[in-house]
């Protein structure tokens, strides 16, 4: 009898326990797409949070009202969970954070610290690790947040196309993720390297949909420079070759030009695969020798002059000097790095890899050691094609 009574007890309970005691119907969610954070006039004001919110009904087609398709709801507070709060007494729907795909912060607010907005991120259920980070230069974070864009209705959907597209074709911009920048912080004597992104144009217009009714937008999104940390400190920023050199150094680059002035004129060149490595020898960690390693590949994209281009001598000549303009870009990089006193080009990282027990002893003082240590630099660039031709045409 209390077998039986047991088993139809285990056959009920599932039905009791059905459904979620904390779900919120999607009607009454407000869809989070970006969150920007700057930082405020006082300590009980700290954090300044905007979200903006994706308004349904002007994505969707149906019941539009040709408003924007966006709206940007701030909130203050000591915390980031207080100023949440008092951002959510603004809406009348549940502020959704699932879906968060930007999060931008101020420079003001990086150059003091990101590390308790990063736990923050990590410690909340709702937030997602794979967001893009990108640090506003200059300008306050909600600025970028309340651009509205050509190519996509949303703005925070506009970052991240245009970040996908500047790290597969012509730029030393790539992807850095809030898991990212929190391993980065981790590094001993270094710190995470994240995309920079600011407005050109006049701030008027930016909010409105004016913005998008000319052919010349007032207001303009822009992706560029590499904001660089020591710890969770913003240090500086780095840009053009010094960038690109950076970025060669955490072998993150997929396609990039290069121009070189040969004569009367310049040619330009698409490395299309580069492959470096850092390494290092160290059985005496307290004067490591740096090896860095690069191989890179490219093809001749313009050449507006008259050299003879089937000459394996000449293109070896023109690769020699592809491999010297790689070179600068490293020791350029290697130099900003030492000049701000942070290794967030990882040499750290490959002497901890070569000498584990030597690191342990070097750590608390490496600092010192990054700032003098040698550095050799083996590269090769190999020219393999000149694209649909061979020589240039000529007038005569």
């Amino acid at each position: 009898m209390g077998l039986s009574l047991l088993i139809a007890m285990q056959m009920l309970l599932p039905l009791v326990l059905t459904g979620c005691w904390d779900s919120v119907e999607l009607n009454r969610r407000a869809i989070v797409s970006g969150v920007a954070i700057d930082r405020g006039p006082s300590e009980d004001q700290k954090y300044v949070l905007s979200f903006q919110v994706i308004v349904a009904e002007e994505i969707s087609g149906e019941q539009t009202r040709s408003n924007s398709p966006v709206a940007l709801y701030s909130g203050s507070g000591r915390t980031m969970y207080e100023a949440l709060a008092n951002a959510s007494r603004q809406t009348a729907r549940f502020l959704s954070l699932g879906h968060i795909r930007v999060l931008v912060i101020s420079e003001q607010f990086a150059r003091e610290g990101i590390k308790d907005m990063l736990d923050v991120l990590e410690r909340e259920s709702d937030m997602r690790l794979t967001s893009l980070v990108f640090i506003s230069k200059v300008q306050p974070a909600s600025e970028v947040l309340s651009t509205m864009t050509v190519f996509s209705k949303i703005p925070a959907n506009d970052l991240v196309e245009k970040l996908n597209t500047t790290s597969k074709q012509f730029g030393y911009n790539y992807k850095m993720e809030v898991d990212d920048v929190i391993r980065g912080i981790q590094v001993r004597g270094g710190g995470p390297v994240i995309n920079g992104v600011f407005t050109t144009g006049d701030r008027e217009r930016a909010d409105s949909n004016d913005n998008l009714k000319t052919i010349t937008p007032d207001t303009i999104l822009r992706i560029s420079r590499l904001a660089v940390f020591k710890d969770d400190k913003l240090k500086g920023w780095v840009e053009g070759k010094t960038a690109f050199g950076t970025v060669l150094l955490l072998n993150k680059l997929k396609e990039f030009p290069v121009v070189i002035k040969k004569d009367n004129g310049y040619l330009a060149f698409n490395v299309y695969q580069s492959q470096v490595s850092v390494e290092a020898e160290a059985k005496d960690p307290e004067h490591p020798v740096i090896i860095i390693k690069i191989t890179q590949q490219a093809a001749l994209k313009e050449s507006p002059n008259s050299l003879d281009l089937t000459s394996p001598e000449v293109l070896e000549k023109l690769s020699g000097q592809l491999t010297k303009e790689a070179r600068s870009q490293i020791e350029g990089a290697v130099a900003a790095a030492r000049k701000l006193e942070s290794d967030y080009i990882g040499f750290g990282e490959a002497v901890e890899r070569e000498n584990p027990h030597g690191w342990k002893k070097i750590k608390d003082h490496w600092e010192d050691i990054f700032a003098a240590c040698e550095i050799k630099i083996d590269a090769d660039t190999v020219i393999r094609h000149t694209d649909m031709r061979g020589n240039s045409f000529q007038v005569y």
